[in-house]
């Protein structure tokens, strides 16, 4: 060999004893804890990083296999010693949070609580270890580093356990609203509306309604009809609502006139309701054989009559306090008796559906309410009409208050 080649062969083993060394300083002064393990996990490199994460200085651990005191106080592998031996199945077994590598010879992750005996504390390390290989394929050196990730994995824990507990407490919620839904439902006898032969729509803004609707016919065949709507909306409203409706039934299944049928039910709401809170209705009967009727309307918009080709005849405007705010009766007297021959249809909204505004704040009001019915194709009723007018108007935004109609057929008698 001549003296060219050999000094070449020199130059180059001194630029790789170089790399290497250059290498190793590098590692060595990372700001990222790393400790090196040789493929008989004698530890190589234990960076000061990693001493100043495990308060162990590398002259203690450096050339030896105690590089699990760091970590634990029994001796146990760590993850650079399960890349090391390829014990991949094990990862799971020994840390809280591992990833199934798709090619564990790139390198593994997993995550895990450290007991760290110097610093007598716990620590959440993010773990990476990942071989090293010369140009034969042989494993020559497994590079771990460690990331502590307590602060922020004690915050992710608080804030699954804040989302358990809300989550628990909104479970408990639709489970007390679903069963106060029930029992609302219940109270109303849809039969008994079924067998007064009225049409009705009653649309809530949010899970309960403040609107409540209720029909029934008395033993005589006298049709009673209610439209009220609670102050504001939901189950504070529907509450307020519920203590007239076995009034209502008790009465009506006693034919009770109109009149008393009013003072009772503003005497029970009067008792009952907080100050503050009062209930704002229309009230119809009907005697359909004596075609005559009564119409007592307090705080809710004007009670429109509508003959029989579907033009407006007549306002119903009201003239009484809504109910539950005077517990005497002197505010429940103002009770208008009509009569008709020709067919007609009584038309009572809350107002809700006259002040429903779309996304422009634009208001529905009573004069599209009245054009609506009056231009309405023929055979369509007033609740289909009024529904989709109001999908119109609205344009997908959500209605603020609860939304009713109640359409009375006055019918003609027979020729």
């Amino acid at each position: 060999m001549s003296n060219e080649v050999v000094s070449r062969i020199g130059e180059a083993l001194t630029r790789n004893e170089n790399h290497i060394s250059f290498a190793i300083t590098l590692m060595e002064h990372l700001v990222v804890p790393t400790f090196v393990l040789d493929a008989d996990q004698n530890v190589l490199i234990w960076n000061r990083a990693c001493e100043r994460l495990t308060d162990i200085p590398a002259t203690e651990v450096v050339g030896t296999r105690n590089h699990w005191r760091a970590f634990y106080e029994e001796p146990r592998p760590c993850l650079a010693d399960l890349v090391a031996t390829s014990s991949f199945d094990r990862i799971s077994d020994l840390y809280t949070v591992s990833d199934d590598p798709s090619d564990p010879t790139i390198g593994v992750h997993a995550e895990n609580w450290c007991w760290m005996p110097r610093r007598r504390q716990h620590l959440y390390l993010a773990i990476d270890a990942g071989p090293v290989f010369d140009d034969a394929g042989k494993l020559i050196a497994v590079v771990e580093t460690l990331r502590d990730t307590t602060e922020r994995h004690i915050a992710q824990i608080k804030v699954q356990e804040q989302a358990s507990i809300l989550k628990a407490h909104f479970d408990e919620q639709e489970r007390e609203t679903e069963l106060a839904r029930r029992i609302l439902d219940h109270q109303i006898r849809s039969d008994l509306m079924q067998q007064a032969g009225v049409k009705y729509s009653v649309i809530p803004a949010s899970n309960f309604s403040g609107d409540m609707v209720l029909a029934a016919r008395s033993p005589s065949g006298r049709l009673y009809a209610i439209l009220a709507d609670a102050t504001g909306h939901g189950l504070s409203a529907a509450v307020s609502v519920l203590p007239m409706v076995q009034e209502f039934y008790r009465l009506v299944e006693l034919s009770s006139p109109l009149s008393a049928l009013i003072e009772s039910i503003n005497f029970l709401l009067a008792n009952s309701l907080p100050l503050g809170r009062f209930v704002a209705a229309a009230f119809v009967t009907l005697d359909e054989a004596a075609k005559e009727g009564e119409i007592w309307v307090g705080g809710v918009p004007d009670v429109l009559m509508f003959d029989s080709a579907g033009r407006l005849e007549r306002r119903i405007a009201s003239s009484n306090l809504p109910l539950g705010i005077a517990k005497t009766n002197d505010g429940v007297q103002g009770i208008e008796r009509f009569s008709w021959v020709h067919a007609r249809q009584l038309l009572l909204v809350s107002d809700g559906i006259v002040e429903a505004c779309n996304a422009d704040d634009v208001a529905f009001g009573d004069e599209q309410l009245i054009d609506v019915v009056e231009h309405r194709a023929p055979g369509v009723e007033i609740t289909d009409a009024l529904q989709q007018a109001l999908q119109r108007h609205l344009k997908g935004s959500s209605a603020h208050d609860d939304m009713s109609m109640l359409v009375i057929d006055c019918p003609a008698g027979s020729a």
